[in-house]
This record gives C-alpha cells, structure tokens and sequence, in this order.
C-alpha cells in the first residue's frame, strides 16, 4: 500500500514539474503564446518579445487576456511582429523580479536588441494598447 501511495506521490510529483515548463497555447485562442521566457529570449528572431506578467485570481489580468489578447486585431498585430510569452508571477518568481514587476497585469516588451523597449502596468482597453503596439 505504501509503495502505490509512493508511486502516486512522485507521479504527481513529476507531472506537476514538467507542466510548469510546458508551451501554453490555450491561454487565448489564436495567438501564440508560451511560458518558456528563457527559450523564447535565448531564440536569435527578428521579432520583438512581448512578456505578458499575471497571475491566478487576478481579475484584470483575465480581463486583459479576454478583452484585449484575445481580440483580433490585436492577435493579427501580434502575430505578425511578436512572440507573446505569459508569464505567471507566482510560477516564475526569478522572472519577475528580474523585470521589475510588482503588480499585475503588467507588459513589457524585449525588443529585438535584447533591451526593455516598452512597459505597460495595468489594463488598458483594446483601442489604446493598439496605439501603444504602433508605436513601438
């Protein structure tokens, strides 16, 4: 008996530890999405890195993801130009502090340089982070 709740124990253990790392393309339909900051950053592209920083039970950033990622246009700009990285404070701690981020939902953007090209803390409605992204 000991030896199944064993058994049970490390493949839930294991299973846990290897969904943390895994590509996340269901956060919103349509756009491509990964939480592999370090892979996604240590890719030589000619795309701008989007890191999207949230977090469970936070109500905007759901509302970011639902009314904002997950609108077309966005999705198309997106798509097109960068590589949109979800990245769950509470999963990657190291992540957000190395960003500097201390509230969510927060967007920083990595451009093609490897530097901070642009940063948004909080919600904002489809039509200005549409502006934000032409802009940049």
């Amino acid at each position: 008996m000991k030896r199944i709740i064993l058994a049970i124990f490390l493949m839930m253990t294991l299973t846990l530890a290897v969904s943390a790392y895994e590509v996340d393309d269901a956060v919103v339909d349509g756009l491509n999405t990964t939480d592999d900051v370090d892979g996604v950053l240590a890719q030589k592209q000619d795309k701008n890195v989007m890191l999207v920083f949230d977090q469970e039970n936070c109500v905007y950033c759901d509302l970011f993801k639902d009314n904002v990622l997950a609108n077309a246009n966005v999705q198309k700009e997106l798509n097109g130009n960068y590589i949109v990285v979800i990245v769950d404070i509470n999963r990657h701690p190291g992540v957000a502090d190395e960003y500097n981020v201390f509230g969510t939902p927060t967007t920083i953007v990595i451009g093609t340089g490897g530097n901070e090209v642009y940063r948004l803390e909080g919600y904002v409605e489809v039509d200005e982070f549409l502006n934000a992204l032409k802009e940049i």
